[in-house]
């Protein structure tokens, strides 16, 4: 319904024009709008759709976590086969129940969905309960991996965006897990937000894939903002001066780096294919691809001093990124393009006050200079928008 609402303030703001330009008459607008204002009746009267799926989701989640602590709080007085039960039964009534309501009754369709999420959610955790019933002793990042793995097919088949946002954040959190047997344990911080840009940039260079096929296209926003949270986040981390740090390495990444790389290669060239059609999938796949091989430069060369040069030139290339992310949303008109620029910005400028780097250089100049960089590049982009305004006789406020 909110793509309704959308539509119909544009509809009456557009409708309005045309009856000052004498297109159409005051009366055809109010058939035209009267046409769609059902929608806005139904919308008022039945409440918002996207509230309903948000309690939904909550409820789901706490069901979730309230049989996990059931289980975990009675742990040593739930015979073996009722522990089994109660995860068993609790996913399979999970999966059947939501499956009726969403796809068979298709009478509470968003209830549904929660009830087939709260099924991936105990999956999850009986993995975890299973191996400690039977005390089994594994490689214990395996069980988010499997987790990840074992509800990311759901996702897809039934293009769920919760699933598939529960799977990736499956993934971010058995990165860190699978490192730690890989890098000396007292000193790999800047390992792990390497590896996590890596990540991101994976994320967001599949999401942009995914955004060109009708299938997927739903399932690409779930990649698209945890991939640049993930992206822009590691790069701030960089701007600070813990970069300058050495770390050592007690064995070769070489495994991640195939498989990000595998992963990453895949689909920039898949959107290589549609920079014909769309020419921003191509900057911002570029882009990406400079920053997946810095990571990958950064941690091959993490016994390299690192200067203050290199700090200052990190912090111009991410401020150059929130420039870049937030022109790129205006562009795209994707609000969450902008969104992320802009509390990167003031993440950014709240660091650098306080960061001792900073302290090289008069606070208030670089606020100054900052500051009236800005203003010249907003009076260059609103000259440029006059001219391409008036090269279409169209005037401020029309638009």
């Amino acid at each position: 319904m909110a793509e309704i609402t959308d539509f119909l303030r544009k509809l009456r703001q557009e409708s309005k024009l045309w009856v000052d330009e004498e297109i159409i008459s005051s009366e055809q607008q109010e058939k035209i709008l009267s046409k769609y204002k059902i929608f806005e009746e139904a919308q008022e009267k039945a409440g918002s759709s996207k509230l309903i799926t948000v309690i939904s989701v909550m409820g789901s989640v706490l069901v979730g976590i309230g049989v996990i602590l059931f289980i975990a709080s009675n742990w040593g007085v739930i015979p073996r086969l009722l522990k089994l039960s109660i995860i068993f039964i609790s996913l399979f009534s999970s999966y059947a129940l939501g499956y009726y309501f969403r796809y068979e009754k298709k009478n509470y369709p968003r209830v549904g969905g929660a009830l087939i999420l709260l099924g991936s959610i105990i999956f999850g955790a009986g993995i975890f309960l299973i191996a400690q019933i039977y005390n089994i002793s594994v490689h214990y990042p395996n069980g988010p991996l499997m987790w990840a793995l074992g509800v990311l097919p759901l996702a897809y088949l039934l293009r769920f965006k919760t699933i598939l946002f529960l799977s990736l954040i499956d993934l971010i959190i058995w990165l860190p897990m699978e490192l730690h047997f890989w890098v000396f344990p007292y000193r790999f911080f800047l390992v792990y937000i390497s590896m996590y840009l890596l990540l991101g940039c994976c994320f967001l260079i599949v999401g942009l894939s995914h955004s060109k096929f009708k299938f997927t296209e739903g399932l690409s926003r779930v990649y698209i903002i945890l991939g640049s949270t993930l992206t822009f986040g590691a790069s701030y981390i960089f701007t600070f001066e813990v970069v300058k740090e050495k770390f050592e390495l007690t064995s070769s990444l070489a495994p991640f780096f195939v498989l990000f790389s595998i992963i990453f290669l895949i689909f920039y060239f898949l959107n290589l294919s549609f920079s014909k059609k769309d020419k921003f999938i191509l900057i911002e796949s570029t882009v990406l691809l400079f920053l997946f091989v810095f990571g990958i430069f950064f941690v091959i060369e993490a016994n390299i001093s690192k200067g203050d040069f290199v700090i200052f030139i990190t912090n111009i290339f991410f401020a150059l990124m929130i420039i870049g992310i937030i022109v790129l949303g205006f562009k795209k008109r994707d609000t969450a393009y902008i969104n992320i620029g802009l509390l990167f910005f003031v993440l950014d400028i709240f660091a650098r006050y306080f960061d001792f780097f900073f302290k090289l250089l008069p606070r208030s100049m670089f606020f100054i200079i900052g500051g009236l960089l800005l203003l010249f590049g907003g009076v260059f982009l609103e000259k440029k928008r006059r001219k391409v305004l008036s090269s279409f006789k169209l005037s401020e406020d029309k638009l």
